[in-house]
């Protein structure tokens, strides 16, 4: 396969954007639409729930696939899918009444398909952008940040004429868009089939135990978790502060809301600038620069709210492409879907546990709920301080990394 051209690259972020785009407008329209028809809270969260549940099964097994199939196939199986599934969803929802689990099984199964578009593309894109993977990666993250603030508004005001079932039918038309791109990209080939290759959970099981015996890989695999637990409830944490425990007004806690958002745009285009980087250097400086964006949590001052808000999610997103593409750099292209699936199953597992825990801890005290925020994000530097062995190929037993030419 030959890598791909500039002009290809800007195609697929384009698709990428436009896809982001429609998924904010959905992550608007679906708690509205339940809220509409049932007025639950407790329902809105089996909704949230069914929607990351994905992440942590059928996540681990799509992973295996991912290394196994076609990534070309792969993303139209996922994109083509979730474009029926939304489209469904906004049929069903718009006429009729329709059944809570019908919104339920929905959500899950987008979010199923979903992994197998995002987890093919992640296997693929080492293959596709070759040196340029650390900038590809970078472009990526401000293309979904960029989105994510623009989306959610543009949801916003589409909902208040159109109605939030609607929202649903620009969430499809968005995977159309981005699965008829596909067609012109340059895809890697289906991964060869070897005569001795063991069966498929045979192979799984044995990639994701290889993954545990890569030198460094439990500290990696620390840092995932913690930046997980303080990821989950930052925002929630932020807006409570202001609006409760600062008494701010409504401006105020739509500021420290927007100050999120900010940050995960500055750090897409911060990791883009540093993206000649060491990976590993990246994930530590930015677990640096989110201890020190917690400290503002303990300035009374929802102005300092905003702003450690701003700081740790600049940090946090620039961490996350330096986890990216230390992934992309240093594992086997055998094993690219298992890691990314058992990473987002970390995160996934570490969500839930960390917004217990701060509720819980915002409870007692906010000092103590934003103190664990700023020991996650100091616990996470020092597992990176030697971070030149996270994930080191070298150690890998069973299989060693090999270059993989590109003709």
């Amino acid at each position: 396969m030959s890598l791909a051209k500039p002009w290809q690259r800007r195609l697929h972020l384009t698709g990428m954007w436009v896809n982001s785009l429609g998924g904010g407008a959905y992550n608007i329209a679906l708690p509205l639409i339940v809220l509409q028809t049932s007025g639950s809270l407790a329902q809105m969260s089996i909704v949230a729930v069914a929607s990351q549940l994905p992440k942590a099964f059928p996540g681990v097994l799509i992973g295996g696939l991912a290394d196994r199939m076609s990534p070309r196939a792969m993303t139209h199986i996922g994109y083509w899918g979730q474009a029926l599934v939304v489209a469904a969803m906004a049929l069903l929802i718009g006429p009729w009444h329709t059944p809570f689990w019908v919104l339920v099984l929905g959500a899950f199964l987008r979010g199923s398909l979903d992994m197998f578009a995002r987890t093919a593309t992640f296997v693929a894109i080492p293959k596709m952008y070759g040196d340029g993977t650390a900038k590809f990666n970078a472009a990526v993250s401000t293309a979904w940040t960029s989105a994510s603030i623009v989306g959610p508004a543009i949801g916003g005001a589409l909902s208040a004429v159109w109605g939030p079932w609607w929202l649903l039918a620009v969430d499809a038309v968005s995977f159309t868009v981005i699965a008829l791109i596909m067609n012109f990209l340059p895809w890697p080939e289906r991964p060869s089939s070897l005569p001795d290759r063991p069966g498929f959970f045979k192979e799984l099981s044995a990639g994701y135990r290889r993954l545990t015996q890569i030198h460094g890989w439990w500290r990696f695999a620390g840092t995932v978790v913690l930046v997980g637990f303080l990821s989950a409830p930052l925002s929630t944490l932020a807006i409570f502060q202001t609006s409760v425990g600062l008494d701010g007004s409504t401006t105020e806690v739509g500021i420290v809301g927007a100050a999120a958002a900010a940050g995960l745009f500055c750090g897409s285009i911060l990791s883009g600038l540093l993206s000649d980087w060491r990976p590993n250097l990246l994930m530590q400086r930015s677990s640096w620069l989110m201890a020190a964006g917690a400290l503002l949590f303990f300035i009374p001052s929802w102005i300092a709210v905003a702003g450690a808000l701003f700081v740790v999610c600049t940090g946090g997103i620039a961490w996350t492409v330096g986890r990216t593409s230390l992934i992309h750099q240093q594992i086997p292209s055998s094993d690219l879907g298992k890691t990314m699936t058992a990473v987002q199953f970390l995160e996934t597992v570490s969500s839930p546990l960390s917004l217990a825990v701060a509720t819980f801890l915002m409870g007692v005290s906010s000092f103590m709920a934003f103190g664990s925020i700023l020991l996650a994000a100091l616990l996470s530097g020092i597992l990176a301080i030697n971070s030149d062995s996270m994930l080191r190929p070298s150690e890998v037993k069973g299989e060693v990394k090999q270059a993989e030419p590109v003709q």
